[in-house]
């Protein structure tokens, strides 16, 4: 086997296996960050998305609770408001949600950082 032929068979495996681990990362790091959209209409502070059969929206009800207090967040549930999830495109819960006066939001989905929560409430004016 000459070198040409080895270099066209490794080159593009090399390239493939570049590209995969890339994307891996990519999706590794967006999943540890908030993600910025508009959320025009839904009423500024944080707001909690939930459902009935959710196992993992206890835990971060009870972190907001300890962070934010029983009072510093709302929870919104599908069984009461699905227009609200259709309308913010909210496609999984526990999904976290942290909406300023404007209308501009981050949302997290899972369980969100006890550092990040405590910048969320700075960024809702909630003291």
């Amino acid at each position: 086997m000459s070198i040409e032929e080895v270099q066209q068979l490794w080159v593009p495996l090399g390239a493939l296996a570049l590209s995969v681990s890339v994307a891996l990362v990519a999706r590794i790091l967006e999943r540890r960050r908030p993600r910025r959209r508009s959320m025009q209409g839904l009423e500024p502070g944080v707001s909690l998305f939930t459902s009935e059969r959710c196992p993992g929206c206890d835990p971060v009800r009870s972190r907001l609770i300890v962070v934010l207090g029983a009072d510093g967040f709302r929870e919104i549930k599908w069984t009461e408001r699905p227009d609200l999830f259709v309308t913010h495109m909210v496609d999984r819960v526990p999904t976290t949600a942290a909406v300023h006066g404007s209308g501009d939001a981050f949302i997290w989905e899972g369980m969100p950082p006890v550092r990040l929560l405590h910048r969320w409430r700075s960024f809702v004016n909630l003291h």
